[in-house]
This record gives structure tokens, sequence and C-alpha cells, in this order.
């Protein structure tokens, strides 16, 4: 008697090899291609870094490449947010003991959105009161990158915060450069969203991005400033027009940069430069972090 080859045992066997044959190759293909997407998103985030600091594809072109003009003309610091102290090396010792996952070679790169979803016990991220928390993030890292461009001369231009925060749909991530007075804004981008397009969407429109040239950060009392207002834009000469029909999109970048400029975020790692009292004696922990960010 020939067997069925069309029975429920047959049909179910087939569809079970076949799920685990599919399974087997997309795991494959995952471990495959997961250092070349790390390396396309590091690069991405690098082009967003040198785009925020006004290079053009022009001046990318003729230094040879992203990574050669990012090498040349950035330094990268690790900075206790605790204290606004460069601590490279507390970081590195701090990684080595939470590291639970691989990620990557820990002398050139910090994953500091890996960092702060670890346990607060494994020392590299600090729960977030709510009150502490206007952009919704619950923990954050304790260790941050900060972006250094220098000029040929060794002289610093601009600094570039990363920022992070929450939208409708999405958490947002970007880049926020400042001048050296650390008070006048050099740029804003965002280099992962998932707000609707055409609304929350446009926190990428360049020309919305122009908008936050020249806004001053902090007010007479220290305050930030910076804020993404509705109507009259007289009440604050530093606010910058609401995205249309994405409100919370819109307050959320808002929260944002309050949030990361101010007393929880790189508050006291700009007062400490302002008043010049950064050990600069650490120069050389800046190479840990390499060229990743956040």
């Amino acid at each position: 008697m020939q067997p069925n080859k069309d029975s429920l045992s047959n049909t179910l066997i087939v569809a079970t090899v076949l799920c685990l044959v599919c399974a087997l190759v997309v795991s494959a293909a995952a471990v495959v291609l997961k250092p070349y997407q790390s390396k396309n998103a590091q690069l991405d985030r690098i082009k967003n870094i040198l785009g925020v600091t006004g290079f053009t594809q022009e001046d990318i072109k003729a230094a040879g490449g992203v990574e050669p003009l990012f090498a040349e003309r950035f330094d990268v610091q690790i900075v206790d947010l605790r204290s606004g102290k460069e601590a490279a090396e507390q970081c590195k010792v701090a990684v080595e003991k939470a590291r639970d996952r691989s990620i990557g070679d820990i002398h050139s790169e910090y994953d500091q959105l890996w960092a702060s979803k670890t346990p607060p016990a494994k020392g590299l991220s600090v729960e977030l009161a709510k009150k502490e928390d206007p952009c919704g993030i619950k923990k954050r890292e304790i260790y941050s990158q900060v972006f250094v461009l220098k000029n040929k001369a060794g002289e610093v231009e601009r600094y570039v915060f990363p920022v992070r925060g929450n939208g409708l749909w999405s958490l947002m991530q970007g880049y926020l450069a400042v001048e050296p007075d650390f008070q006048t804004v050099a740029g804003l981008t965002f280099y992962q969203q998932g707000e609707t397009p055409g609304l929350g969407g446009e926190v990428e429109n360049k020309q919305w991005k122009k908008k936050w040239l020249k806004k001053q950060i902090y007010d007479a009392q220290g305050d930030v400033a910076l804020k993404v207002i509705k109507g009259d834009q007289t009440k604050n000469p530093n606010g910058v027009d609401a995205l249309s029909g994405a409100t919370i999109t819109s307050n959320g970048v808002s929260s944002m940069l309050d949030f990361w400029m101010g007393k929880n975020g790189f508050g006291p790692y700009i007062q400490l430069k302002k008043s010049g009292s950064l050990d600069k004696s650490n120069d050389q922990a800046s190479t840990f972090g390499g060229s990743h960010g956040q």
C-alpha cells in the first residue's frame, strides 16, 4: 500500500522541516550580516555628526571619505554625566564588569544606548525619577560620548552632544551641535526616528532644522530656553515653530533638549568647561569611545 503523501502527518513533517531550515538560514544570515549592519549604522551616525557641524559631501570626498575626515577633525571624549568630568578609564572598567554580551572592541566602541538599558547595579546606568525624566527614557547612561570638532590648528570649533527622547511613536535619536560658548546652537539633526511621515517625521525636514541655527540654549537664569512652541514667537525668541499636526512629537523634542542640556544631562560637563575646571591631562583618554556615537 502506497503511503499517502497528502496525509496530515506528512504535511506537518514537511512544514516543520521547512520552518526549521528557514529559521536556520535566517539565523545564519543575521549572524553573518550583523558586523556589516553595525558598520553601516556607525557610518551613518558619523555622517550625521559631520552634517550637523557643517561638512558637505564635497568636504567628505576631498578628505577621502567619512571615516578619515572624522578621525582627522574630531576628538571623542567619554564623560561622566554625574560630575561632568572626563572618565574614559572609569567607563572602560564599568563596561568590562557589566559585560554580558558582545559590544565589539572595547577600546574602539562604547554603546551608550546599550549601557542605558543595563540594570543600575551594573554601574552603567541610573534610574530616573518621573520628575527628572521629561523625555520618558526611564533610565540614563552614566557615561556619554561628546564629540569635539577642532580646526587644523587644534582649536575647538564645535561640541556635538548625543540627545534622545520619546516622540509619539518612537525613540528619537539625534545630535545637537553647539558653538564653543555652549550657548549658541550650531545644528540639530536626527539619525533615527519613527514618527508619522509628513507630520512628526518632519523633524528631519532640512528647512525645519535650519530654524534651530543661532538659537540660544540658556536664558538669563541659566535655564534651558530651547523650545518647540506654537503661535507667537516673540514670547520666546529661542523657540522654533512646532511641527504642524505633531504636538506630541514637538513636545518630545522640547523635553529632549531640556533634559540633555540640563543638570541631569550635559549640564555639569558644560559648567566645568565654562569654568575651565576640566583636567586637561585627560586628553589621551578621549580615544576610548571611537567614533560610533549613541
